[in-house]
């Protein structure tokens, strides 16, 4: 049997050079002689058999590598740019962003300042200040990112606001800090080696009620809707209480951040000696994008695929 590849144009044509193949004389005629009891040489016949196999695979591997360059050349054909001439380009902004800003804004009106600092943070402040004790497991290498025995690529972003706690000991203040944090996770549909964080501190003569509105009032403001929240007891080290923070959202309950009364130890710490209190929260800015935007899976954000970016014009 003769095999041409120019004959093999689309994924039918495929389909029916192997049904031909298949149902050759040549094949078949091997075969029915392998099958024939008083037939001497079956030996070289199945060497013949198995070469002409051979022989096809090789083509319809050659053949699947023409068809996937096809399909290739179309996708660029119908997406290609040239960036040589002018173009007026409609850009979206990254649905991080726009979530981002949402929380800033909202935080901002209501007496929050940001602050921004190094992705690369020391051991003291990304775990010493914040309660987290030398055996606990998120100090295992294999969760954190080290530079050196010391630094590493920040886990979470209260470290920065462990630093301001300490700046303005003793003193009502309200922060924010959006930004890159880094864990040592396998990628999946729903962890990222890294992801961006909002973390805030609110310190004053507080009760857990403000908690409650902060986090009512701002997810509100974020989803765009009236938000209802149901809080879970959870544990964290540098909050206590804590809690697990749902949202009631296209009638379920979605588990979204974790928050707290900031813990007395870490006060102690930063130098408060006076009755203040505070509140804290962490909220991870890809897991509500994807809620809100219904995105399955988290590395879309990163894919830099303009198809998707383009829903968010």
């Amino acid at each position: 049997m003769t095999f041409d590849l120019d004959k093999i144009n689309n994924l039918e044509d495929l389909k029916n050079i192997k049904n031909e193949f298949n149902n050759s004389n040549e094949l078949i005629s091997l075969v029915n002689l392998l099958k024939d009891k008083n037939v001497q040489n079956k030996a070289e016949i199945g060497k013949k058999i198995q070469a002409l196999k051979e022989e096809a695979n090789l083509f319809f591997e050659k053949a699947k590598t023409k068809l996937n360059q096809i399909e290739a050349n179309k996708i660029m054909e119908n997406e290609f740019e040239d960036f040589s001439f002018p173009h007026n380009f409609y850009g979206s902004i990254h649905p991080i962003e726009i979530i981002a800003n949402r929380f800033r804004k909202w935080l901002s009106l209501n007496g929050y300042f940001e602050v921004k600092a190094s992705e690369i943070e020391n051991d003291e402040y990304n775990f010493e200040r914040l309660n987290i004790p030398q055996n606990h497991p998120a100090r295992d290498m294999q969760d954190s990112l080290y530079l050196d025995d010391k630094l590493l690529l920040r886990t979470h972003n209260t470290g920065i606001s462990a630093r301001i706690l300490e700046k303005n000991k003793n003193k009502a203040f309200s922060q924010f800090a959006i930004g890159k944090v880094y864990r040592n996770d396998e990628e999946d549909q729903t962890h990222s080696h890294q992801f961006t964080q909002l973390d805030l501190v609110s310190v004053g003569l507080h009760s857990f009620a403000t908690l409650i509105y902060t986090l009512k009032e701002m997810l509100s403001y974020v989803f765009e809707q009236e938000i209802k929240i149901r809080l879970r007891p959870s544990y964290f080290p540098f909050t206590e209480p804590s809690v697990e923070v749902d949202i009631f959202y296209k009638n379920r309950w979605i588990e979204v951040l974790g928050a707290g009364m900031i813990h007395n130890s870490v006060l102690n710490k930063a130098g408060y000696t006076n009755k203040m209190n505070g509140i804290a929260a962490g909220i991870g800015i890809e897991r509500i994008a994807m809620i809100k935007y219904e995105i399955d899976d988290i590395r879309e954000f990163y894919s830099n695929d303009k198809r998707f970016l383009n829903q968010f014009k």
